[in-house]
């Protein structure tokens, strides 16, 4: 009895205490109230309580960010055809190439209300075509066997006779240019239905959709790319994409998984089909259609699987040369010595053979061509040549293991064997990446993406003069290191067995290269 004595008076005066604390704090709150009602009366009758903050102008509603990539590339091996290493998604991989900015992008997009979004991309690193081409083809002499033959230049044989008849340019580079410039209509409040006008990217492959801010690998693999030029084209395109799917697709991008956007579960759409910033060559239009589906499952791992395609008619673009040989060899261009091709100059323009176009029938190669410069002309109209693919792909986010690949099947335009005529022939090829994602969370160096990619492509390449036929097998190992959310380096040595297809012959080449980018955001 007297151990618990002291406890009681303890707890007395601690009952004590909390009663003079609330009685202070019950005080403190009456004499707020009294100083509110003394506030209150002191103002004018006709005062309220202040007005809801005024509703946003369009033009406050949007935002403005960028990014820009500057690039450094090192052929380390190029062969006996050294001088035909070029690509044409990276006009900055050549023999006298160093530093290139290859994107500068600013971005102005936000809605305008609630059924109205814009986009607005602009390009400060584009060039007109044919900007940084050089040509530094040679006469071409008979051979020993008495066959004649093109050569490009070799500094380390000397072939008597062999005059140059190229040329370099040094036309200018990095105009403003548009990359997009669309609206989203939405139909209902949880924008759920919506149709985008204007130029933006073509529904059709997963790669071509996602961002260059965000893709691993420094180039799109040409087996899908060489679809869409720049992957977009001024069209009108139906999108429905689910609310819950809308979060999905923004959060895969903003978790920094590598995601495509959000351009539909489900998107249908009619364009152009002649390519980004160029000018309608037929009335026909291309028509697409594209469904994918993301699933997560539940240890957070999302898998996504696709499938689409497009149609059309493309009318290619032409540029004169010399028919000859060989094309997508290591041998290309060569002329045997008893043949029409001897006889014809090097101002033969390919003729396009698709409907429209003036039936040539069987003609003698040492009538036309560079003898008298003569050329086919449109009969009726020139629709081009038939454009149309089928595409699947499957992707599994990098969780921290990522996988992607993609493959499609189709005919358009390609220039025949024997360079004289561009027709529609099969193509097909695909890539396969896999990629693994690593955040230094020990020391905090920042993020790494290791990957490894492979891709293959046999067909024409319709965006390029005369169609020329491509044949790329490639493997590219890299990896993107982003110290901080707005920067990243990213290292990738490739190892190419491609063709130059920027100009003619359209050689074959195996070469090794390094290539290095640093890409800032904003």
């Amino acid at each position: 009895m007297a151990s618990a004595a002291p406890a009681a008076a303890d707890t007395a005066s601690e009952i004590r205490a909390l009663k003079a604390r609330l009685s202070k704090l019950e005080a403190d709150e009456a004499r707020a109230r009294r100083e509110a009602r003394v506030v209150h009366a002191s103002l004018p009758a006709d005062k309220g309580p202040p007005p809801p903050p005024p509703p946003l102008h369009w033009y406050e509603r949007l935002s403005l960010r960028g990014y820009t990539q500057m690039r450094y590339n090192d052929i380390l091996s190029g062969g006996p055809n050294y001088y035909d290493v070029r690509t044409t998604n990276d006009r900055s991989v050549g023999d006298r190439q160093n530093f290139f900015i290859r994107r500068a992008r600013i971005i102005l997009s936000g809605d305008v209300s609630d059924h109205l979004y814009l986009y607005f991309q602009n390009d400060f690193a584009s060039s007109p075509p044919n900007a940084n081409s050089t040509s530094a083809t040679f006469a071409a002499p008979t051979n020993a066997a008495g066959q004649a033959v093109y050569y490009f230049y070799n500094p380390v044989f000397a072939f008597p006779g062999y005059n140059q008849v190229g040329s370099y340019s040094n036309a200018p580079g990095n105009f403003a240019q548009i990359r997009d410039l669309y609206a989203d209509i939405y139909f209902d409040k949880d924008k759920e239905f919506r149709v985008r006008a204007g130029q933006s990217k073509i529904p059709y492959g997963f790669e071509n959709l996602q961002s260059s801010q965000n893709r691993l690998a420094l180039d799109r693999a040409d087996a899908i790319n060489t679809c869409c030029k720049d992957e977009r084209d001024l069209g009108l395109f139906f999108m429905y994409t689910p609310k819950e799917m809308r979060h999905l697709f923004r959060d895969l991008v903003k978790n920094n998984l590598k995601g495509s956007g959000d351009y539909g579960m489900f998107a249908f759409g009619v364009y152009n089909g002649q390519g980004a910033n160029r000018i309608e060559l037929n009335k026909g239009t291309h028509l697409v259609a594209r469904f994918t589906y993301p699933y997560v499952f539940e240890n957070g791992q999302v898998v996504e699987a696709s499938v689409q395609g497009y149609t059309g008619r493309f009318m290619p673009y032409t540029q004169a040369i010399r028919p000859s040989l060989g094309m997508a060899t290591n041998w290309a261009g060569f002329i045997p010595l008893n043949s029409p091709y001897a006889t014809v100059g090097s101002a033969f323009v390919p003729y396009v053979n698709g409907p429209g176009w003036s039936s040539l029938g069987n003609f003698n190669f040492s009538q036309y061509g560079a003898v008298n410069t003569w050329g086919p002309a449109v009969a009726n109209g020139g629709e081009g040549i038939r454009d149309s693919r089928v595409a699947v792909t499957a992707v599994i986010y990098p969780q921290p293991f990522g996988l992607r690949a993609e493959w499609n099947w189709g005919v358009g335009p390609q220039l025949n064997a024997t360079q004289t005529a561009i027709e529609a022939k099969r193509l097909n090829g695909g890539y396969v990446e896999a990629s693994y994602k690593y955040e230094d969370k020990d020391f905090g160096t920042g993020v790494y993406f290791p990957f490894v990619k492979w891709q293959y492509y046999n067909g024409g390449f319709k965006f390029d003069n005369n169609a020329p036929q491509g044949r790329v097998n490639e493997w590219d190992v890299g990896v993107e290191y982003q110290p901080l959310p707005e920067l990243e380096f990213t290292a990738i040595y490739s190892h190419m067995d491609r063709t130059n297809t920027v100009a003619a012959p359209y050689r074959q080449f195996q070469a090794d290269l390094l290539r290095m980018q640093l890409q800032w955001n904003y």
